[in-house]
């Protein structure tokens, strides 16, 4: 990598911050949005008898892999806001990945236990 594209992925500023502090809310918006239209499918393509809180932090997970796929490309586009864009939905993904896996956690033993 040349110094000037090293400059340019490493150069921050308002507009970076301002993409990443508004995106991080809306695609966490779109995530929970695409909740409900990746669930149903993920749900028809797993097998019977799989648990629902299953399905559910099987979809998220998909959801991370979609933004990873959507965020590296703005990441790598060159200016700051769509740098800052990237970071806000990586954020916002991981934060639904986060909120999936404590969901997992709490009820994978349900029968057992309290389930929250």
């Amino acid at each position: 990598m040349d110094e000037a594209t090293r400059a340019r992925l490493t150069t921050t500023g308002p507009d970076y911050w301002r993409a990443a502090t508004l995106g991080t809310p809306l695609w966490l918006a779109l995530v929970v949005a695409g909740f409900f239209a990746i669930a149903p499918l993920v749900d028809t393509l797993a097998p019977d008898g799989t648990a629902n809180f299953v399905v559910e932090f099987t979809t998220v997970a998909t959801e991370v892999v979609i933004t990873m796929l959507l965020a590296v490309p703005l990441f790598v586009r060159g200016s700051a806001a769509w740098r800052g864009l990237a970071l806000g939905m990586v954020t916002a993904s991981f934060i639904g990945l986060v909120f999936a896996s404590l969901h997992l956690a709490m009820n994978a033993n349900a029968p057992f236990g309290v389930s929250v």
